[in-house]
């Protein structure tokens, strides 16, 4: 389910990635629940910076609509 994700950014792709909310608490990099490698982690991730962002990662909405 979305609501257990952060919503985490690859600054280099702009790609929003969902991150699981109980590792936000480790050092970056966070890893994605696609294996992508996220830097910065910051609000939900079926807020306005995961899903609602402009750039969602596919692979992401696909395993927490899951």
């Amino acid at each position: 389910m979305s609501t257990d994700h952060a919503a985490g950014r690859n600054q280099s792709t702009g790609l929003a990635h969902a991150v699981l909310a109980e590792t936000t608490d480790l050092p970056a990099p966070w890893a994605a629940i696609c294996g992508a490698s996220v830097d910065v982690v910051q609000g939900r991730w079926n807020g306005p910076r995961g899903l609602g962002s402009s750039s969602p990662c596919p692979e992401c909405r696909r395993l927490t609509a899951a």
